[in-house]
């Protein structure tokens, strides 16, 4: 997809995993619209699945309309949609003291900038520079207690609320996502992905993937080296590579759901 100075190629895959029975994670890719969507229906609560592709359900059929900021606002009152009809289902379906939610992130590229909002530890990396960073930052109880000075950093990974997240969509009555805005680089790689991938490979080991500039073999080996690992959970990643301004139309890989034997 281009726009303005720069055009962009994706590729998006999700893959079970190896111990769960259902895929709870979900996706989508708008290149045409410079937006990239990933999903995670929150494991131990009913109906993940469902959340999350209510979720990117929302945000297949909106369009651009008016200004940037306007569609920034748009994918943010669809989201807000969704999360008031997820407590109403949970309501519903399971009672009171029921919750059906998901995780989010999404990114949105427009004329040389990138927009990432996101709710709870579905993660966005920046490849730049021969270096992958996190931007965002995971809304999760281990992350308020390092804040606060309760525990350090190198005992987050084995806290035993280590899996419990702060924010997410359908968790509470007004959603609160956060916003990261920043601008595009030629040669720059995203990487957007639910918690399954960073559980099994560290920011080190995510990064030695991106010495190939090829979205879909920067894919395939992440999920590989996930399911090696015994990737217990859902695993998805969505790579969007940006380049500069070039005549071709607007593209994507096309989408991958892959099976338990197919990144083996």
């Amino acid at each position: 997809m281009q726009q303005n100075e720069f055009s962009w190629i994706s590729s998006g895959t999700t893959h079970v995993g190896t111990v769960r029975e259902i895929n709870e994670d979900n996706y989508i890719e708008r290149p045409e619209l410079g937006l990239w969507v990933v999903a995670d229906g929150m494991g131990g609560h009913s109906a993940g699945d469902i959340a999350s592709t209510m979720v990117v359900d929302a945000l297949s059929v909106i369009e651009r309309r008016g200004t940037n900021e306007e569609f920034i606002q748009e994918i943010i009152d669809a989201l807000s949609i969704t999360n008031q009809k997820l407590r109403q289902m949970a309501f519903s379906k399971f009672g009171k003291k029921s919750m059906v939610g998901s995780t989010v992130v999404v990114m949105v590229c427009y004329e040389g900038r990138y927009s990432i909002l996101w709710a709870g530890d579905s993660r966005a990396y920046l490849y730049q520079n021969g270096l992958l960073k996190q931007v965002t930052r995971d809304h999760s109880h281990v992350n308020e207690l390092i804040d606060s000075g309760a525990i350090p950093e190198d005992e987050a990974e084995s806290h035993p609320l280590a899996n419990v997240i702060t924010r997410a969509i359908g968790a509470s009555q007004d959603l609160n996502l956060e916003r990261l805005d920043g601008e595009l680089k030629a040669g720059d790689i995203f990487l957007l992905c639910s918690d399954g991938l960073n559980k099994e490979l560290t920011d080190k080991e995510i990064q030695q993937f991106f010495t190939t500039e090829n979205v879909v073999d920067i894919n395939k080996a992440l999920i590989h080296s996930a399911l090696i690992r015994g990737a217990k959970d859902n695993i998805t990643a969505i790579s969007v590579k940006i380049d500069d301004e070039c005549e071709a139309d607007d593209y994507t890989i096309p989408a991958q759901s892959l099976k338990a034997t197919d990144a083996l």
